[in-house]
């Protein structure tokens, strides 16, 4: 079965809910993970989701899946100002040129870049500032208009699977806070894997949801009596669809002959703000605690490579 073929499918509070299996592995996923969204969110945030995960190779996603009736636009089409309220410009900046000099080192000079997902285009204007020849992908209209009209690079209006690439463009693709949002992870790498060149390289960075946040979050919930889960938000920002882990990511690439050059698993900040009142000052701290101890090991936040 092609992965965009409805198994199953239902509409209710803006979505169309859609039975689906494994996209990396192509099986029915066989545990539950808890309810997300909704009635099963501290704030109420979004629709009630079943998580569960894969057996074989560990992705996490909703099931049945929610896609919104009125497509991408209906989570994206805002001021990316106000979509990524909580991130640091300079930082973002920052890490955009390191993000592009460690692409420049890795494949021994500068070439062609494909930023996908270009977001308020901080990887665009970084690569163009440093002398690549760089187009973006960014379905999101309002995310797109404001990059193109910024820097007058080339941006692709499509989902990156949708898009009309032709084979073997790129030197370079990045892939970066992107891959969890995507409903079709497994189209993406092959469009990836086929519009990349020989010897070309992609940067991919995703959240890592088997990492000690997501496990201490998880078993807090069931010390508070809850069938809840922290895995994922997909009916309510950021948007996060799927759930991966190092076993689920590995499987995926080497799918489509990618071998990790570089591979890092890292902390990052707490994901957790405060709500209020004593339980959301106690959520808070404990969130921060957790973040600064899984810098320790393999069980950091997210994954890079």
């Amino acid at each position: 079965m092609n992965s965009k073929e409805v198994m199953e499918q239902t509409a209710r509070e803006g979505y169309f809910w859609t039975k689906q299996d494994c996209p990396v592995c192509r099986i029915p996923p066989t545990r539950f993970l808890g309810t997300r969204g909704g009635r099963s969110h501290r704030e109420g945030f979004g629709v009630e989701c079943e998580i569960w995960s894969c057996g074989t190779c560990g992705l996490i996603f909703p099931n049945p899946m929610p896609f919104p009736e009125k497509g991408l636009g209906q989570h994206y089409d805002i001021d990316a100002d106000t979509y990524f309220v909580n991130h640091d410009p300079e930082k973002k900046n920052e890490n955009a040129v390191n993000l592009v000099n460690e692409a420049e080192r890795i494949l021994g000079r500068k070439g062609r870049l494909l930023d996908i997902g270009v977001g308020r285009g901080e990887i665009v204007v970084a690569a163009k500032s440093l002398g690549w020849d760089v187009e973006g992908v960014e379905p999101s209209q309002t995310f797109a208009d404001r990059v193109e009209e910024r820097t007058g690079v080339k941006i692709w209006r499509d989902a990156i699977e949708d898009a009309a690439i032709d084979d073997e463009q790129f030197d370079v693709v990045i892939l970066s806070a992107v891959l969890e949002h995507l409903y079709y992870p497994d189209d993406v790498i092959a469009k990836i894997a086929r519009i990349l060149k020989q010897g070309g390289i992609l940067y991919l960075d995703v959240p890592n949801e088997a990492g000690l946040f997501f496990r201490v979050g998880n078993l807090y919930q069931r010390l508070r009596g809850r069938k809840w889960t922290v895995n994922l938000a997909p009916t309510f920002s950021p948007y996060h669809v799927f759930g991966f882990s190092p076993r689920s990511v590995k499987k995926l690439l080497a799918k489509y002959q990618l071998r990790p050059e570089v591979w890092k698993i890292y902390g990052g900040t707490s994901l957790v703000s405060n709500s209020g009142g004593l339980m959301g000052a106690v959520e808070s701290v404990g969130s921060k605690a957790v973040i600064a101890l899984s810098q320790y090991g393999q069980m950091g936040t997210y994954i890079g490579a």
